[in-house]
């Protein structure tokens, strides 16, 4: 029996070749900074864990939090990879089914988009959480932390609403980078501003110390630590943002910085979070093994303190007793 000639394989074009190394480049970048996260993540549910035998329900909160922006970065780094095998087929030649593949394509591209920026909102959440509660009386505080997420709610998933829309309708919008300045504005503002709050209430903080003890404690230097590191890591953040905009503005979507702030910015928006929660669950553990050990020793000093008082009993009651034998 004759079998059926296969067709013959064709040597993959320059830009073919460019556009597996870029897919290639892309998905490392992605799963590098998600292998960073979830060994953050692990480090916080040790610490959580560790603290006490039953962990209160704000830390269970921040637990689950963490652990829903991993499966979503974990979706959507996923998603990355199935979308990129999906759309090799439309290189080659005689493809079958392109429409479906076609459908398959736009489907992920929404489903990746949506994720991606509710990914987004949590984390700002989280920030905007972090200055909240440095400010527990202040309303006009609170008042501008609750529009400034309000913002980013509605800018993210008004993004990804008109992202949707485009896909669905295959329209090539001109204005398209413009139209990314509705999510990534209100994103790059919550973050300035909780940052800003967060610098503001560290230098009060070092006002106050200044004012009211000239040789603080250990304790004292290192909550204000805390603070810079937080304000600092804040600064790094609205950089990267920054830094997306510039280069959505300034170079081509095929050109090596974009698709490497593409692919490490819903990374690095999980880790930033992720580095905050660690940094409060290390504080909490520090301060209660503190507790601990202040109680242990307070514990000791009055059980040598009993001690010593009924060795001086037995020692009186010995003597009386030596005293009426005589």
């Amino acid at each position: 029996m004759l079998q059926a000639q296969q067709p013959a394989s064709l040597p993959l074009s320059n830009n073919d070749l460019a556009v597996i190394k870029g897919w290639i480049f892309e998905m490392a970048i992605a799963w590098l900074i998600h292998g960073v996260n979830v060994t953050l993540a692990l480090t916080i549910l040790y610490a959580i864990l560790s603290q006490q035998k039953y962990p209160s329900r704000p830390q269970l909160l921040l637990l689950a939090v963490v652990v829903l922006m991993l499966i979503l970065e974990t979706t959507q780094a996923t998603l990355n990879v199935l979308f990129s095998l999906v759309q090799i087929p439309l290189s080659g030649y005689n493809v079958v089914n392109v429409a479906n593949v076609i459908q398959q394509l736009t489907d992920m591209e929404i489903a990746l988009n949506m994720v991606v920026r509710l990914n987004y909102v949590i984390g700002d959440g989280i920030v905007v959480w972090r200055a909240w509660i440095m400010f527990p009386r202040n309303l006009v505080v609170k008042s501008v932390l609750f529009i400034c997420f309000m913002g980013s709610l509605g800018g993210a998933f008004a993004d990804g609403g008109l992202g949707a829309v485009r896909h669905l309708h295959n329209i090539n919008d001109n204005g398209q980078k413009k139209d990314a300045l509705i999510m990534t504005l209100p994103l790059l503002i919550t973050n300035m501003v909780a940052t800003g709050l967060i610098g503001w209430k560290a230098w009060l903080h070092g006002q106050d110390i200044k004012k009211t003890l000239k040789d603080c404690g250990n304790q004292v230097s290192k909550a204000q630590k805390i603070l810079m590191l937080l304000v600092e890591s804040g600064m790094i953040y609205c950089g990267i943002w920054i830094t997306y905009i510039i280069i959505n503005f300034s170079t081509e979507g095929l050109s090596v910085a974009f698709q490497t702030i593409t692919a490490a910015l819903p990374g690095l928006a999980t880790l930033y979070p992720i580095f905050i929660v660690l940094i409060v669950a290390v504080e909490r553990s520090r301060e209660e093994l503190r507790s601990q050990n202040d109680m242990s020793l307070s514990q000791s000093i009055r059980f040598a303190s009993v001690e010593t008082a009924a060795s001086q009993t037995e020692s009186q009651v010995e003597r009386q007793t030596e005293v009426m034998s005589e």
